[in-house]
């Protein structure tokens, strides 16, 4: 028995989409010709691979098998095509991502992806999601990992972490009054969020550091020069979580979101796209449906209790 690509392309879409109609869409079919190719599928492996409600299209436990497959199966298929048709050909991937991630989640996935695409290489752009956002409308980048609730995006979440307060494992930032802060420009997410807590804590605070730079704040905290906030696959020798018996409160989830650029959809690109987002989300583990968490409008702090970076 062979799976079809085209029915194994439909079924994928219903998985990343949770409809018949987000499928069709992406697909470039109906409604009823993307059911008709369910059934077929369904039939040829005699079993359940949907279950539907009336408002979403979930996997039973036999779609979640076939799904992590599937999408294996086109990724190679797409990548012996490639090489059959121009097998010395070299393609290069444009691919933007906030420095903070570039470290912790990017690394291990190239490389596998690399093992399976010899001949494509991803030429990676560090800067900021809102900038990322911008320049990927501009046709910078073909594909983009960005920070939810930092601009219009259009792309699946892929992957999702906690975030702490950090401080140096040496030195006693945090215990400083005011709170010496180390944060990236206004409008940064860690920032928003970190704000947002520490004025509802009434917590005077000032920013003795601040730079687009995760690298520079991460040198920041360490040399003990103030604290921050950061995602957990962010934290690196020298630094340390802080803890809420420590008087740091919980904060929101980091949801990672992946965007592609209409205009150069290639094969490679597609084979990329998939890769990351099998790989990401089965790293995150279970995604959930839930935005984050977007910064309120407090009031500028006045005087010394405390300030913002210009």
């Amino acid at each position: 028995m062979m799976l079809a690509p085209e029915l194994l392309r439909t079924f994928l879409a219903i998985s990343d989409t949770g409809s018949f109609t987000g499928a069709g869409a992406v697909v470039g079919r109906t409604q009823s010709a993307v059911s008709m190719q369910m059934r077929r599928l369904e039939e040829q492996i005699g079993c359940s691979l949907l279950r539907r409600s009336a408002h979403q299209v979930e996997l039973t436990p036999q779609g979640e098998i076939l799904r992590r497959h599937a999408r294996l199966i086109l990724n190679a298929q797409q990548s012996a095509l490639a090489a059959l048709n121009r097998p010395d050909a070299p393609y290069e991937i444009s691919l933007g991502i906030p420095d903070d991630y570039a470290l912790g989640l990017l690394p291990e996935v190239l490389k596998d992806f690399a093992a399976i695409h010899p001949n494509a290489s991803v030429a990676v752009t560090c800067e900021p999601s809102r900038d990322i956002i911008r320049n990927m409308a501009d046709g910078a980048y073909e594909l983009a990992l960005v920070t939810e609730g930092q601009g219009p995006v259009t792309g699946p979440v892929v992957h999702q972490e906690p975030c702490h307060w950090v401080t140096g494992t040496s030195g006693g930032a945090h215990k400083r009054n005011p709170l010496p802060v180390a944060f990236g420009p206004e409008g940064d997410t860690y920032r928003r969020w970190a704000v947002d807590r520490l004025v509802e804590q009434g917590r005077p605070f000032r920013v003795a550091y601040s730079s687009v730079s995760m690298a520079a704040i991460r040198g920041a905290v360490a040399s003990g020069l103030a604290i921050s906030v950061m995602a957990r696959s962010s934290i690196t020798t020298g630094i340390r979580p802080l803890t809420k018996a420590e008087g740091f409160p919980d904060l929101p989830v980091l949801r990672v979101c992946l965007m592609t650029s209409p205009r150069n959809r290639t094969e490679m690109v597609r084979a990329l796209e998939a890769f990351l987002v099998e790989r990401m989300r089965r790293r995150a583990g279970g995604i959930v449906d839930r935005p984050t968490p977007g910064g309120r409008n407090h009031p500028r702090p006045r005087g010394k209790r405390s300030s913002r970076a210009k």
